[in-house]
């Protein structure tokens, strides 16, 4: 035991044996641990301390788990913590609040807070260990989006009857019109009613798409992720040319991916639309540099090794405001003027990742653009 004499005055007893088991439990624990002496001043955090907050040992040890404070709890929220704690009655404290990591980041925590005591009594310092729930978070978002589009089926399954008849009624009627007119601008009129109408339909089978999923499901084949994103890029080549925009591949261009290769080309397709369109934006803050999408092929550096492929499709447009971040995969959420997007592009997108066994997430910083990175399983080379 060698003594740590904190700021305050006080020594603490610091077992620096790294062979003792109760050493090894704390350093070796996956849930954040820090200790404290009795001023609040840390003196100890544990590794996993270190990786989920981002602080080293050496910026955390002096300071106090204000350092953490994230302003989402006001400070009669601590005070009433501390009360909790030093009531003789309850000694301890136990909940839920969400800290601020180094990078920003908020981090959701179960946090138990307990005071720890000389042979005598005395209260030497307290112990917080920190349980990361952002996972919990992340499935009961999960699951409010699911009933969500549960509520979205039946409603739209219905809309879809009950819309359906007399949509068809107005079309009917306006091709009659459009054929025995020969007024121009009466036929023009005529061509509007047509295109909502058809807009219409479009919204709706989107809906039943998003909220059913396909009626087929994926069929997955060794797909070459750089030959669908020169065909893409050959596709656009009138609008990314229109708003002079440079689309290129990059990345390693023997990789394959499991994919149905129709789902695939529709994620790409809209997000490289999506991507021309961040361009057209006056929010740009590199005006002078040239506008580009970018579509990466590698292997998933994040993901366990050899296993699975990232596409990403990166952009310096716009960007998206971290508040909008949260929303862009709820239906119908969407930042483009009416009649120029419907908000179902980006759900249904993702919606077609997870038929394909993958998944989708996105990274942006308003004005210097936006990534969406895609996760297919690996075709591994033996395969191909």
């Amino acid at each position: 035991m060698v003594p740590f004499k904190t700021l305050a005055g006080d020594e603490i007893n610091l077992s620096l044996d790294r062979n003792s088991i109760f050493f090894r439990c704390v350093e070796d624990s996956n849930d954040a641990i820090m200790i404290s002496d009795r001023k609040g001043q840390l003196v100890y955090v544990n590794p996993s301390w270190q990786r989920v907050y981002g602080y080293s040992e050496s910026e955390a040890l002096g300071q106090t788990p204000r350092l953490l404070h994230s302003g989402t709890q006001d400070p009669q929220f601590y005070r009433e913590m501390w009360a909790r704690i030093g009531n003789p009655s309850l000694g301890h404290w136990k909940g839920e609040l969400i800290n601020r990591a180094k990078d920003g980041s908020l981090i959701p925590v179960l946090l138990s807070i307990t005071p720890y005591k000389s042979e005598e009594g005395e209260i030497l310092g307290y112990m917080g260990v920190a349980v990361d729930v952002s996972w919990r978070r992340e499935m009961e978002a999960k699951i409010v989006h699911q009933d969500r589009l549960a509520t979205i089926g039946t409603l739209v399954s219905g809309l879809a009857h009950e819309v359906g008849t007399p949509l068809g009624v107005i079309r009917g009627r306006a091709e009659f019109l459009q054929m025995q007119s020969e007024n121009g601008v009466i036929r023009r009129s005529v061509e509007v009613i047509l295109s909502q109408s058809d807009r219409i339909s479009r919204i709706i089978q989107s809906l039943l798409k998003l909220s059913r999923g396909s009626e087929e499901r994926a069929r997955l084949e060794a797909v070459s992720v750089s030959e669908i994103s020169l065909e893409i890029i050959s596709l656009l080549s009138g609008p990314l040319k229109s708003s002079h925009v440079e689309a290129r591949v990059e990345g390693d261009s023997s990789l394959r991916v499991f994919a149905d290769l129709a789902r695939l080309e529709q994620v790409l397709m809209n997000l490289v639309v999506n991507a021309v369109h961040a361009m057209d934006s006056g929010d740009r803050r590199n005006l002078e540099d040239p506008r580009t999408v970018i579509l990466r092929v590698q292997p998933c550096v994040s993901c366990e090794p050899g296993l699975w492929a990232e596409i990403q499709v990166e952009d310096n447009g716009c960007g998206i405001p971290r508040e909008n971040l949260k929303k862009i995969f709820q239906p119908f959420y969407t930042t483009k003027e009416v009649g120029q997007g419907t908000g179902l592009g980006l759900p249904i997108s993702q919606k077609l990742m997870q038929e394909m066994g993958g998944s989708m997430d996105v990274k942006s910083e308003p004005g210097r653009g936006t990534t969406f990175s895609l996760r297919l399983k690996l075709v591994p080379p033996r395969a191909v």
